[in-house]
């Protein structure tokens, strides 16, 4: 009797534990909710991207190929490619940091013979990973104009009540239409790389990375004086799965962030669903204020909020 309510006991206790673990790993308050702030990071230099180089409807080109070899030699190349390596190694980071002790994949571990420090090739071979990653994505960016926004013609046509019915989709309803089309184009890029990564990694940059990671970990580890590259590389298929899935999240996070990003910034300057300038004392001298901005963008939004007034 004392021996069953013993084990029952511990049988209880141990499914108490694995009930606290999950609660614990998905209470606002704890671990989830610092993993969502720093994630929130990558996501914001996304922003600050888009705000840096964001232009107003279509370039005058006759192809997406011409616009591509036309903007590329310029400065917002290699700006777009910064933002995108930079946000790429947080992500990195925080994913590396949230991994469980199951996973393997601390940058030091233990060797299980001698029980001394070394480096572990898997966060080297993800880091770099997800960098291939950033670079396709700031080809993807740069091809298919993400800086563009494309302001929303004000068309409106009488309806039988005599109301005016406008075609301009919210951007939640915007949202709904594209994630499945980001969820597919998400996957396939992230797969295609997680499957040509291993090649490009091995022939290209691991050796690199090996003695740069190596370099910075001694300042702070023991390690031995050998710094010979591991006789199997990092492609454990649980690897490959993880980089894989940690790919997809971070393509969705940046093309989420620039989908939303383009949709609200080409909402129509409205305050309580009326022009900004509605209020004003002098809403001509605010109009003609902003169309003297030296921005673009700047005189686009006193436009529109002129159609608005005049409808």
């Amino acid at each position: 009797m004392e021996f069953l309510f013993v084990f029952l006991n511990g049988h209880i206790a141990q499914h108490l534990l694995t009930y606290f673990k999950v609660f614990w790993s998905w209470f606002p308050l704890g671990r989830a909710a610092i993993r969502t702030g720093l994630l929130f990071i990558p996501a914001f230099m996304i922003f600050v991207l888009r705000v840096a180089q964001l232009h107003v409807g279509i370039r005058t080109s006759y192809s997406s190929w011409q616009t591509f070899i036309t903007y590329a030699p310029r400065f917002e190349t290699i700006q777009t490619t910064g933002w995108y390596l930079l946000s790429a190694y947080l992500y990195s980071e925080i994913y590396i940091w949230s991994q469980s002790k199951d996973a393997d994949m601390n940058r030091i571990k233990m060797m299980p013979t001698r029980k001394i420090p070394i480096l572990n090739e898997r966060p080297i071979y993800l880091t770099c990973y997800l960098f291939f990653l950033a670079l396709v994505q700031a080809v993807v960016h740069l091809y298919g104009d993400y800086d563009r926004i494309d302001m929303p013609s004000k068309k409106t046509r009488s309806t039988s009540g005599g109301q005016q019915a406008q075609n301009i989709v919210p951007p939640s309803i915007q949202m709904q239409s594209k994630l499945p089309g980001l969820l597919a184009r998400s996957a396939i890029r992230a797969g295609l790389m997680a499957l040509v990564s291993p090649i490009i990694y091995s022939f290209t940059v691991r050796n690199f990375a090996w003695s740069f990671t190596r370099f910075f970990a001694k300042v702070f580890w023991n390690l031995p004086k050998s710094g010979a590259l591991p006789a199997i590389g990092p492609f454990h298929w649980s690897v490959l799965t993880r980089t894989f899935s940690s790919g997809i999240l971070l393509i969705m996070l940046w093309e989420v962030s620039n989908a939303l990003f383009s949709a609200y910034v080409a909402q129509e300057p409205l305050k309580n669903e009326r022009p900004i300038t509605y209020e004003s004392k002098d809403p001509n001298g605010s109009l003609l204020t902003g169309l003297k901005g030296l921005k673009l963008q700047t005189r686009v939004g006193p436009i529109a909020d002129g159609i608005g007034t005049l409808d």
